[in-house]
């Protein structure tokens, strides 16, 4: 049975970054590692979120965040199998982003605290219980200057996990103030949540830590789970 890792964050925060360098660290330790990039892309939710994103189906504030959530929770249902069975096969399975961040993607578009709460518990009942999709043994945040998000975002992005936009920009890269609301999100929920455990990626003077001294800080906090 291999450990289950989730990075979760901002967009642009350097999630797939720490991925790669986690799955050659581990490789390199002669462990056998999974890794993945949600959404899919594959199926009809897969394929339908890749729409959602995007703006198919309109603005990310004009998309009632319920039907939102609920895509990203059928596109994980369907690849639930596939994880379980990576998680026998392999000694590390590494996922870039998973349930939580749909709770504070879709969360953060709502003002009031309360319809918050209400949509955070629906989504979690949702994944986990409806869907049962397989539970991870560490999700890990990654907090990093909203600035360094900004300049992130604002270059030409590029990957094979990006596939999904055709050509287009992504609803959520595209819209700073809901990043923002996305970080505040991510940080309520890990005080909410145990099994989620914010990586601070800031210096003393509140810039961005190499992504080196990040990894070092992301296998601190893995190590540490085990014992």
């Amino acid at each position: 049975m291999g450990r289950f890792i989730v990075l979760e964050g901002m967009d642009g925060s350097g999630k797939s970054t720490q991925v790669r360098r986690l799955t050659e660290h581990f490789e390199e330790s002669g462990l056998k590692v999974k890794s993945f990039h949600f959404p899919s892309e594959k199926g009809f939710y897969g394929e339908a979120v890749s729409a959602f994103l995007r703006g198919d189906f309109g603005a990310a504030d004009t998309v009632d965040p319920y039907f939102a959530a609920f895509i990203f929770a059928g596109d994980r249902r369907d690849m639930a199998d596939t994880l379980r069975k990576w998680i026998e096969e392999y000694d590390v399975v590494l996922l870039d982003r998973y349930s939580f961040s749909n709770n504070a993607y879709q969360c953060a578009k709502l003002s009031d605290q309360k319809e918050r709460e209400k949509l955070s518990k629906w989504i979690m009942d949702l994944e986990f219980n409806v869907f049962g999709i397989p539970r991870p043994d560490l999700s890990i945040f990654l907090s990093v200057p909203q600035n360094f998000v900004k300049k992130q975002l604002n270059k030409d992005r590029k990957g094979a996990e990006r596939k999904y936009l055709k050509g287009k920009t992504d609803i959520h890269e595209k819209d700073n103030g809901l990043q923002e609301r996305v970080g505040e999100m991510y940080r309520s929920m890990c005080e909410e949540f145990p099994e989620l455990v914010l990586v601070d990626c800031t210096d003393d003077n509140g810039k961005m830590l190499n992504s080196k001294r990040i990894q070092e800080k992301i296998l601190s906090l893995i190590e540490a789970a085990r014992k």
